[in-house]
């Protein structure tokens, strides 16, 4: 309701106007606030049409600069007024490409958390019993899979049953929404703009400025690392879904502007790979320990029963292995080409491994550290930090 009041006295509530080279946004009714955002500053603008303002025939504009970011609507012909009207060739990826994009864009935890949303808001808005079948449809499906993996020979509590389908259905319901979100996915570059046109039921448009473009980054899982493709992003944008190295470089190069990089590549050695690793090793011995000790004390009957806990400690297990596998790939996969104008690195952060391609002119600071165990084997770790504080840690390196 807030959003069709808003949009509906949008001519009393937003006026915006271009000065020379700032932006003049003023908001309000009652109390008027006042934004004038320099064109220098912008990096990226959102252009958003849900269904309710598509039936409004309007959108929703955020502009995103280096400190901040501010949102107003307009109607659905008008333009902003510094951005070109012809966006350039549009380029369309292949549909395994998006459909791969949207396979590793989407996260279990993220789809936990939006499913579970999604579950409360139906009750909230149906009743309760639209929640209780969901619940019982799911608490159904464990079931029948117990029962199948029990004519199997395969022993598997109920409660790891019922949790690992909950975790399916949420994350299937993310990858359709993401899927959704990325058809019809569009590129094109004009100007100095990267712009990138996507969406089924919601429209998105982002453009992307490349005047104050940081790095381009490319964001590698195991799954992308088998199969060779990442997506590329700049500014939080997915410019183009997954594509193999050449064809990456190309399009960095052709949308982006920023030259290829051919230089020697520096890598961890090989007397690396256990730093890399030692963390979800240490995790996988800590839980092994713990199923060990739950076995030991079942079997002199210290405890009565400890189903959800050997379900957990599994669970943790096995993420533990994940992790390892993981983590070897990166130590594999990482490394760092320096050149005259541009730094390509590639580098852990979490789960993930990321690639940045960072024109020499974003990097503001470099630098060195050592941990006592690094002293002792010559290796340390370099850290390249980019404007906003954007960090990329290539760690145990020789120096």
């Amino acid at each position: 309701m807030n959003i069709i009041l808003y949009y509906l006295l949008r001519r009393f509530f937003v006026k915006l106007r271009l000065e020379r080279d700032f932006i003049i946004l003023e908001k309000g009714l009652i109390i008027r606030r006042r934004a004038v955002v320099p064109l220098s500053c912008v990096t990226r603008a959102e252009i958003r049409r849900g269904l309710l303002l598509r039936l409004l025939c309007g959108k929703k504009i955020t502009i995103e600069t280096l400190s901040g970011r501010i949102d107003f609507y307009l109607r659905k012909n008008e333009e902003l007024p510094f951005l070109p009207k012809n966006r350039g060739h549009i380029i369309r990826p292949e549909r395994s490409s998006v459909f791969f994009g949207a396979f590793t864009d989407t996260r279990a935890l993220s789809g936990v958390i939006l499913f579970s949303l999604t579950i409360y808001r139906i009750g909230k808005i149906f009743g309760g019993s639209y929640t209780d079948r969901i619940i019982a449809a799911i608490s159904n499906t464990a079931e029948e899979l117990t029962h199948t993996l029990e004519l199997l020979h395969i022993a598997v509590p109920r409660a790891a049953a019922l949790g690992a389908v909950f975790v399916l259905t949420a994350w299937g319901f993310a990858f359709l929404i993401k899927l959704m979100g990325m058809a019809d996915f569009r590129v094109s570059s004009r100007a100095g703009f990267v712009t990138v046109r996507r969406g089924l039921i919601t429209l998105y448009e982002y453009v992307v400025v490349l005047n104050n473009l940081d790095a381009v980054i490319s964001c590698n899982t195991v799954s992308s690392l088998a199969a060779k493709k990442a997506p590329l992003y700049a500014r939080g944008t997915m410019i183009f879904p997954p594509v193999g190295k050449e064809l990456s470089r190309r399009l960095i190069s052709s949308l982006c502007g920023l030259p290829r990089e051919n230089s020697p590549e520096i890598k961890p050695p090989a007397r690396a790979l256990f730093g890399h690793c030692a963390l979800p090793l240490g995790w996988t011995a800590g839980f092994a320990a713990a199923l060990v000790l739950t076995e030991i004390a079942l079997r002199f009957g210290l405890i009565p029963s400890a189903e959800l806990l050997q379900v957990v400690l599994w669970y943790g297990l096995a993420a533990s292995l994940w992790a390892v596998l993981a983590y070897g790939l990166y130590w594999k996969f990482s490394g760092m080409r320096e050149g005259e104008n541009l730094l390509v690195i590639s580098a852990r952060k979490g789960n993930r491994l990321y690639g940045g391609y960072i024109p020499k002119r974003a990097s503001v600071l470099e630098s060195v550290s050592q941990n006592p165990f690094q002293r002792r084997s010559g290796l340390c770790d370099r850290t390249v930090t980019l404007y906003g504080k954007r960090k990329f840690r290539l760690r145990n390196i020789t120096r």
